[in-house]
């Protein structure tokens, strides 16, 4: 548990920390939105600046993306061990639906509405905080090296590079990242695995001109039929052969009903039982847009789908993809063109802490929220998260502090501001907690298999 001075230094500023978050909500840092690239570099040198003025040594770095990677180091008493602390300051587009400006930060019936409120500058926020009141009130008793990006929502184009050079320089006895929501009832989650993820588009070519259905309809090839063919295809030869291996057992995480995931679904209709393993263990297939065609009532000739797959949590993207390829390339000999363009891919990760992580973990949620943190997979993808395991060979803590529900992506992003509290008192108290002696675990991570077809670019890169 972090020392009462520290916590009481964390809660006397508690206003004042929560002002300066809304002023750095206030950036409109769209990473996805060329016109805000000044934006985004403006909140990293906010970010840069804050660390600076409370006594962290900084670097910005840049990447070949353009989006800088700003760097901070928390000195502590010599051989302290070092933590490294993950998170983004880039955000979402804002997006309609909107109860007020979101990024003009607001407080209604404590709960701080704003875009990157949760995802991710109030989580990241809660650690830099906690930092803070340990310098007010004493030196952190472990080094920490803050990683923060200006690219994760863009699949951290870059990043890896940078990483990677920071990497070979320092070796540390854990990584921590918050850039999950806690469980429905309140705790924090530790996320013990995320899924692999392809994103791609699925074009079909049958060449020529649009016709008009009434002379060649029957005759010519539909490429709407032709890409409705292919996309059943990938889900019911693609999907089936992606083999969810057994998971860790080390912990036994959170298994949802299927009425709560249908619940969260908001309505939507669901696919069958065992909705929690589909959502966050097995393959799945969505189709996010479709086109075909540029003026009503012809026949077009392009048609295209643009699909989001899912990979179990060891499934290797690249294998996927070329046995994705040799359906499609068996599907018309002849004829129609059907290309699998792929635009970004990352792996999947098994992420269960080592031991001694869960231990300090599960102290610093008791001391900060009065309970420890429900164990949970996740169905979605983090690229920084597993770049991170590759560079420094170590899984990440996977600590979500964000609002159940906050509606990150969405309209009226949220923070409750006891949570974002607790979840600075939390971090101060997993400092104390991992300066304690300890060997964390090293993950190997699996090379793709030679000869893969395709760029071996994961997290934004073009896979071709």
């Amino acid at each position: 548990m972090a020392p009462p001075a520290v916590l009481a230094a964390a809660r006397r500023w508690r206003a004042v920390r929560l002002a300066e978050l809304r002023a750095w909500l206030a950036i409109p840092s769209v990473s996805a939105d060329p016109a805000r690239a000044a934006d985004v570099a403006r909140a990293a040198r906010w970010l840069a600046s804050w660390q600076r003025t409370h006594g962290a040594s900084v670097q910005i770095r840049p990447t070949a993306d353009g989006r800088d990677v700003v760097l901070g180091h928390w000195a502590a008493p010599p051989g302290a061990p070092l933590v490294v602390i993950y998170g983004h300051y880039d955000v979402q587009p804002a997006g309609p639906g909107w109860s007020s400006d979101p990024f003009t930060p607001v407080v209604r019936a404590g709960v701080l509405y704003g875009r990157g409120a949760g995802d991710d500058k109030g989580q990241l926020f809660a650690h830099l905080c906690a930092l803070a009141a340990w310098r007010q009130a004493d030196v952190p008793p472990v080094q920490v090296l803050v990683i923060a990006e200006g690219a994760e929502e863009v699949g951290s184009p870059g990043f890896d590079a940078v990483l990677r050079r920071r990497a070979r320089r320092v070796r540390p006895r854990a990584v921590v990242i918050s850039d999950t929501e806690r469980d429905s009832d309140g705790a924090p989650t530790v996320t013990v695995s995320q899924r692999g993820h392809l994103a791609a588009r699925l074009e079909v070519d049958t060449g020529g001109p649009d016709v008009h259905p009434g002379r060649f309809g029957g005759a010519v090839v539909d490429p709407g039929l032709v890409l409705a063919e292919a996309l059943l295809t990938l889900r019911d030869k693609l999907l089936p052969g992606l083999a969810t291996h057994p998971a860790d057992v080390v912990v036994q995480p959170r298994t949802r009903t299927d009425a709560a995931v249908a619940r969260a679904a908001g309505g939507r209709a669901t696919t069958g039982p065992g909705l929690d393993e589909r959502i966050t263990r097995r393959a799945a297939l969505s189709v996010t847009r479709l086109a075909a065609g540029g003026r009503g009532g012809a026949v077009p000739a392009r048609s295209t789908a643009w699909i989001d797959l899912r990979l179990p949590p060891r499934a290797d993207p690249a294998n996927v993809l070329l046995r994705a390829r040799r359906l499609l390339d068996g599907l018309t000999p002849h004829g129609p063109t059907v290309r699998l363009r792929v635009v970004a891919g990352t792996p999947g990760l098994e992420t269960t802490p080592d031991a001694a992580t869960r231990r300090a973990a599960e102290q610093a949620c008791v001391a900060g929220f009065g309970r420890p943190p429900a164990y949970v997979r996740s169905g979605g993808t983090i690229p920084a998260a597993g770049m991170i395991a590759r560079a420094f060979g170590i899984r990440p803590l996977l600590l979500g502090f964000g609002t159940p529900g906050g509606r990150a992506h969405g309209p009226d992003e949220a923070m409750d501001l006891p949570g974002w509290a607790a979840a600075v008192d939390t971090s101060a108290a997993l400092f104390a907690a991992l300066a304690r002696p300890a060997c964390a675990d090293r993950v190997s991570v699996q090379p793709l298999r030679s000869g893969a077809p395709l760029a071996r670019v994961y997290g934004g890169g073009i896979i071709t």
